[in-house]
């Protein structure tokens, strides 16, 4: 029995999209002036951290570098990230992970990339995730990293 093909969900996605918006701007005051920030994250014995860096800003967006550095990165590659900020729409997406510029709304699978077919909507829901464990166990340290 075949599977149905995924369908996007744009409402859904533009939802992840606003609240991620709202998340960054309530974790990192001041991001219109500031450019860098250093998050401490720690859940149990174990230490982490996430650093925001400002590597564009124009008008109406901000593109973001976030990058991971735990003491769990021993079994676990952590990525880093771009996220655009988009201040006219109050949206943040995802832009690219590791070295994947570029996603498409949906992919066939399986592929040469193994990318879910939802891989963009993921993404988003990671940096969601992501951004929620900062505010369950963060610490923020602002200024040059």
């Amino acid at each position: 029995m075949n599977k149905p093909a995924y369908k996007v969900n744009l409402i859904r996605q533009h939802c992840i999209c606003e609240s991620n918006y709202h998340k960054l701007l309530k974790l990192l005051p001041d991001l219109d002036q500031q450019d860098d920030y250093l998050l401490l994250v720690s859940h149990s014995a174990h230490q982490g951290q996430m650093h925001f860096h400002v590597q564009n800003r124009a008008r109406y967006t901000t593109t973001l570098r976030i990058t991971f550095k735990a003491d769990w990165s021993q079994w676990l590659t952590l990525p880093s990230m771009q996220v655009q900020l988009y201040h006219d729409a109050a949206m943040a997406e995802v832009i690219s992970v590791q070295k994947i510029r570029y996603f498409e709304p949906v992919y066939t699978y399986p592929n040469d990339k193994m990318l879910l077919p939802d891989e963009k909507e993921q993404l988003n829901c990671f940096l969601s995730d992501w951004l929620n464990f900062c505010f369950s166990g963060g610490h923020v340290h602002y200024g040059i990293v």
